[in-house]
């Protein structure tokens, strides 16, 4: 049985758990890596998840920690509307299954109930074709993209979409 639940301070160790595996199985496709974040204290997980802005969710194959995906207001944003997608990860062999319906439903879920997320912003890299065609089933637009320099080395294009959220009065 799958399933996903956004986890809560409580389960730092969880969080801990499954993204040191993410970052170590696919490290390419990340911001950072594995050898950064094995040093962070425990504060720092809890912190992560302690944020009323930031919801992460973690997709369970039984009661095993199979995958994650996350979801934060951007600090840069003054207005607190505009929240960006991050890490997302599923265990190789649940992928190619559909189970990013899960990952991005939990995710604008999480948004349309924030009081003042209007906007989701997602990236990926170039070669990252799974995420592009995945975050254009759930309607994300192409805005823009940057040269950048990944986690692994290697300059390739970051490519953005956005997402505006109907909210309706209530």
């Amino acid at each position: 049985m799958i399933g996903i639940r956004q986890i809560d301070e409580t389960d730092w160790r969880v969080l801990r758990e499954i993204r040191l595996r993410a970052l170590a199985a696919d490290p390419a496709v990340f911001s950072s890596n594995a050898a950064r974040e094995s040093s962070f204290p425990e504060s720092t997980w809890r912190s992560r998840l302690a944020n009323p802005n930031t919801g992460i969710f973690v997709l369970y194959s039984e009661t095993e920690p199979a995958g994650m995906t996350a979801i934060v207001i951007d600090r840069d944003d003054p207005s607190k509307q505009t929240a960006m997608l991050w890490g997302s990860w599923l265990r190789p062999d649940l992928r190619g299954r559909g189970l990013s319906k899960l990952l991005y439903e939990a995710r604008i879920g999480w948004a349309e109930s924030h009081p003042t997320c209007t906007r989701i912003v997602v990236s990926h890299r170039e070669s990252n074709i799974a995420s592009k065609h995945a975050n254009q089933r759930y309607g994300f637009r192409w805005i823009r993209c940057e040269e950048k320099r990944w986690s692994d080395g290697i300059a390739e294009k970051e490519h953005f979409y956005e997402l505006f959220l109907v909210k309706t009065l209530g």
